[in-house]
């Protein structure tokens, strides 16, 4: 985890190592969540006619367990999109910052692609997203 480095402790957006590193590792499994919800609706567990056997029971659903699951998912997405919202004032940035905490860009990436904004401002924004993400986990 050489790119992130701990604040120190008279920032006002300071949290603990480990507390950080939580938050780190909670909005990197975003894609994931995103990706599982995007995907085709998992239909694993469901009744296959094409078998010789069907086999049913009473003791588990398997539909009402991946809706739970994606329910979960989506409203994990929706919290970190409300995190965002909050930490960053500026609209305009808001994909920036997803790209950067949810999907692991570094600050050269972004700016390689066009981010319109500088250093400071974007690890001002990054920094308090993290601590207000702290919060809410």
């Amino acid at each position: 985890m050489g790119k992130y480095r701990a604040l120190r402790e008279n920032n006002k957006y300071y949290l603990p190592k480990q507390t950080y590193l939580m938050c780190i590792h909670y909005a990197l499994q975003y894609r994931d969540w995103k990706a599982s919800l995007d995907a085709e609706r998992d239909m694993r567990g469901a009744i296959r006619y094409d078998k010789d056997k069907v086999q049913t029971t009473n003791d588990y659903d398997s539909t009402s367990e991946t809706a739970m699951r994606m329910i979960e998912y989506d409203d994990k997405c929706k919290m970190i999109d409300k995190v965002i919202d909050v930490a960053c004032d500026y609209s305009t940035l808001n994909s920036w910052i997803r790209l950067g905490v949810c999907y692991g860009f570094t600050f050269s990436q972004l700016k390689a692609e066009g981010m319109p904004c500088e250093r400071d401002l974007y690890y001002k924004i990054r920094r308090r997203f993290y601590y207000e993400l702290s919060k809410k986990i």
